[in-house]
Parts: structure tokens; sequence; C-alpha cells
């Protein structure tokens, strides 16, 4: 999950204008019943770079959340009559867990984009849309490392090696049930961002990961040294967009991001532009395992 942070208030139209703000600042956007009223809306969007779901490029920000956002905003537009205000300002966070803290300490129509498990853990602090797009968690070694023939196996097959994960992730979980279940002297070594996690594996026989999908995708896509090893896949979860606790933007959300979206066109194309022809074909393969 993750690189730099960054805030924004957009429309349709996302571009990078405005200085920078300290991510340790409270973001408030404008409530759903606000923006009901005056027919207009400050939107807050706190985003943690990962690939394919939100990254910045060639000064815009990019990726599957935001151009779902996008789709919301016009939903907004052509149900409500709400117009999404276009100014935007950045901020910086180091890792996930300070994203996850902004949208946390934060009020009103403000939106988390980043590729963020739905968890009963998190519900409790969040409130969350419904699921986007479903996940493969991913266990990934450099490519020169035997293929692993089950979970089992693990403690010598992957003796001496190093796992690499971030705090607070439910990567990390992984890591940690490994550790309780089949290795309890494996070490692990913390990063703020999955970009170091990738680069030491592709570096290195000396260590594995458990990461999102779309980090195997980008390997792949720019022919990374990197291997997936089948029998660690955990494709049970789900990513969903966080507001703050409470928020009454949950409602019209819950009627914009529905089966019918998640099944049309635009969605397929929203998901093959930033993840690849490959993501549409394990993400079918997940429904239909279902």
């Amino acid at each position: 999950m993750k690189k730099i942070l960054k805030c924004a208030f957009v429309n349709l139209l996302i571009a990078m204008v405005g200085g920078f703000t300290s991510v340790y600042a409270q973001a408030t956007g404008d409530s759903f019943a606000t923006a009901l009223k005056n027919k207009s809306a400050n939107l807050v969007y706190i985003y943690s770079e990962a690939p394919g779901f939100a990254a910045e490029k060639g000064g815009k920000v990019e990726g599957v959340t935001v151009d779902v956002m996008r789709d919301f905003e016009a939903f907004l537009l052509d149900k409500y009559g709400i117009t999404v205000q276009s100014t935007i300002n950045k901020q910086h966070a180091n890792n996930f867990t300070t994203y996850l803290s902004a949208v946390k300490r934060s009020s009103g129509g403000v939106f988390g984009l980043s590729n963020t498990t739905i968890t009963e853990a998190r519900k409790r602090a969040y409130t969350f849309s419904p699921s986007y797009i479903s996940n493969i968690a991913m266990l990934l070694t450099h490519k020169d490392v035997p293929t692993l023939g089950s979970l089992q196996q693990i403690a010598e097959a992957f003796k001496g090696k190093t796992a690499i994960t971030i705090k607070e992730t439910t990567n990390e979980d992984e890591i940690l049930k490994i550790k309780a279940k089949y290795m309890p002297a494996l070490k692990i070594e913390y990063v703020n961002y999955f970009d170091e996690a990738m680069v030491k594996i592709s570096n290195s026989t000396d260590y594995f990961t458990n990461v999102d999908f779309t980090y195997y995708l980008n390997a792949l896509n720019t022919k990374k040294p990197v291997k997936r090893h089948p029998v660690g896949d955990n494709a049970t979860e789900e990513f969903g967009i966080i507001m703050p606790k409470n928020s009454d933007w949950v409602e019209p959300f819950n009627e914009f991001l529905n089966e019918d979206y998640q099944t049309g066109s635009n969605y397929r194309k929203i998901i093959a532009t930033h993840l690849g022809p490959n993501a549409l074909q394990l993400l079918d393969a997940i429904t239909l395992s279902k």
C-alpha cells in the first residue's frame, strides 16, 4: 500500500494546484446535508500512493480510486444537482499508517483513496463504502526461490529469509499468521512503502513479502525478477473507500457504488486502464469462485 500521501479537493478534471499543507492538520469537507442545501460541495480526497489505485503522474493524480470518485461526482451532479468544487491542496505523509490516521481525524466530506482493505477492526474506526474491487493478497519472492508447495513447508523452504511488511496493514497480519503458525523464529523487517519490499525481493533471495495483487501485476509489467507462490494467495479481501466515522456521505455512496456500476463497461474500462487486462482476468476468476 504505500508511498506518499496527498490531500485534494477535486472535481471531474483532476489537476494539481495550490501549496503544500501539513497532513497532521485536521481535514474537513462539506457534509452531504450541506451539499444538498447549497448544491455544491468541497470534498477532501486523502490518498496513499499504490500502483494503479492512486498515484501522481505528470502533476496529476491517477488511478482506479480517482476514476471511481470522478464517476461519483458525476452521479452527484446528475441525481442531486451537486457540483464538486475544484480547489486542490497537497499533503504528504510518511506511510500508510499516517494516511489512515489523517482520515480518522478528519470530518465531513473527506474520502480516503487507496487499496484499503475492509476489516471489522477498521469498520469500528471508519465509515466504509461498499467494496469497489476484490483483492488477492500474494506471497512473493525473488524468481530464483523454488516455488513453495504448501504453507506447511514454508519453515524449511524459507529458512533464514526475512519477511518484509508495513505496520498496521492486512499484509502484516498475513505475515504474523505465518510467523505464529509455521515460523516462530521468523525475522520481520518493516518498511514505509511496499515499493521498498518489492525492491528487496527483486534484488535478493533472502526476503519474502505479502502484498496486494496490484504490486505483482506491476512487477510483471516492469519485468522485475519476482515470483508468486500461489499457495500463499488470499482472495477473501475487499477494498473500500474510507470516510470519517459517521460520515453522512455513505448514503449517496451506497446508491452510487452498487452492483450495476461494478458490472458496467465503464468500470471494467477503469480496471483495464489502470491495472491491465490481467487484473480483469484475476477479478473475473474471483467472481466465478464465489
